[in-house]
């Protein structure tokens, strides 16, 4: 990080072949759409060239902080899609808002973006990015007990969905 922060490409390059594909699978899991989820790790790969330097190894390891950004970028369009959301439901028309057709998803995927955010995040964080629960509670500024209660909640609202999809 040190070398990305002083302007190293070689250096930057090879973080991002490190970090790439566990960024975007993680950003697909929470929006469920390929689209969004290369847009995220598009943005979580120019903040961490632009704040390369902002980056405290003694606080936090480099995936957790990349994951981090992560999170915050797919609650931040969670959000924004629930304000569009809300003005459709107002009857108020959009026009810069693209209507795209989303990619299909299976049973388990699908059970998955069901969930409240922050259970969807800790389950895809825990579960899909194999980050330990204190890991997972840093990036999503909770307690390690927090983290767990949402994993309990989540893996019981999963398996509600699927034995009703099944």
């Amino acid at each position: 990080m040190q070398r990305v922060a002083k302007g190293d490409r070689g250096a930057y390059a090879a973080l991002v072949a490190d970090h790439l594909r566990p960024i975007s699978a993680y950003a697909q899991r929470m929006t469920g759409s390929a689209a969004n989820a290369e847009d995220i790790a598009q943005e979580v790969f120019l903040r961490l060239w632009l704040k390369a330097g902002e980056f405290d190894a003694k606080r936090a390891r480099l995936t957790t902080w990349l994951h981090q950004m992560a999170h915050n970028l797919a609650i931040d369009l969670h959000r924004k899609k629930q304000r569009e959301v809300s003005l459709e439901v107002m009857d108020i028309p959009d026009a810069a808002v693209p209507s795209t057709p989303e990619e299909p998803v299976g049973p388990v995927a699908q059970a998955l973006l069901q969930l409240p955010e922050r259970q969807r995040s800790a389950l895809a964080l825990t579960y899909y990015q194999d980050l330990s629960n204190r890991e997972v509670a840093d990036i999503m500024g909770l307690s390690t007990r927090a983290v767990e209660s949402l994993l309990v909640r989540a893996r019981n609202a999963m398996k509600i969905q699927l034995e009703i999809s099944l």
